[in-house]
Order: structure tokens, then C-alpha cells, then sequence
């Protein structure tokens, strides 16, 4: 296992992994409006979407647990079943628009859905963590609702 230290992905400057990642997700969500046009497009998002996550994968030393990680892993299950199995593309719809706003309004709504998993959360589950994770104001870098604990 690789040292936290060590990592490549933590030898990527901040505003240069911004640009990176933004690129990625911008390719992603061009092939996306193809496939609008035509579905034979959305063979290629899948593809493109796992080598993103590779990628990812690469720079955290091919562990799975960090939460970019698990954001494009999910991502390419998504883009996969959407092209893949039989009458599911209207995932790739969600994802189309969903993709959009995490580009354009920083509103990330698979990162949010997987912030609820146990693995990702300090805090028990409620449906007030739930309204906490969707109603959050876009964030800049790793989604963190604001605290479920009304200041009183």
C-alpha cells in the first residue's frame, strides 16, 4: 500500500487538478450531448468513463476508498448500465443533467447520493442528514454537507 504521502494524486497542484479534473468531467459530458443525438456515442462515455477512473485509480495508488475514487467508479457503473442494459438510458439522461450542474454550479448529485453510504459519513442516518446532503449549497472540492446540528 502506497504512502499517503506518496500518492500522485497529492503531488498534483490544486489549481492544476481542478483543470484536470474539470477537462475530464467536460469530455465526459460531450460525449454525453452526442449521445443525445445519437446513442451509439454513449459506447464511448463508457469507455472514456473508465479510463477516468483508472486514471483516479492510478493516483491513489489503486485503492478504491478515497471518495474521488469511489465517485468515478460509480460513475462508470452508472454510464454503463445506462448504455448497456436493456431500457436504462434514461440514466443517461439523469447523468447528462446531472454532469452539467456538477460543471457549471459545482453541484455534484452522485457524490452527494454516495456521501449517504456508511462508509463516507461520521454521522448516523436521517432524513435530516439527507436533506442536509441535497440541500447543501454547491461546494469547491470534496463534498461536505454543512453540519446536521441546528445552531440554536
Amino acid at each position: 500500500m502506497t504512502a499517503m504521502n506518496e500518492l500522485l494524486w497529492n503531488k498534483i497542484d490544486g489549481p492544476g487538478k481542478k483543470r484536470l479534473l474539470w477537462m475530464l468531467w467536460l469530455i465526459t459530458w460531450v460525449g454525453l450531448l452526442a449521445g443525445l443525438l445519437d446513442q451509439f456515442y454513449y459506447q464511448y462515455v463508457v469507455l472514456f468513463s473508465a479510463a477516468h477512473a483508472v486514471f483516479i485509480l492510478f493516483l491513489f495508488g489503486f485503492d478504491a476508498k478515497p471518495f474521488p475514487a469511489q465517485v468515478r467508479i460509480a460513475y462508470f457503473l452508472w454510464v454503463a448500465a445506462g448504455t448497456y442494459v436493456p431500457y436504462m438510458t434514461v440514466l443517461m439522461y439523469i447523468t447528462t443533467i446531472g454532469l452539467a450542474t456538477n460543471l457549471f454550479a459545482g453541484y455534484c448529485p452522485l457524490a452527494r447520493m454516495l456521501y449517504l453510504l456508511p462508509w463516507n459519513r461520521a454521522e448516523a442516518f436521517s432524513m435530516q442528514l439527507v436533506m442536509n446532503v441535497f440541500l447543501t449549497p454547491p461546494v469547491s472540492g470534496q463534498f461536505k454537507p454543512r453540519s446536521s446540528v441546528a445552531n440554536a
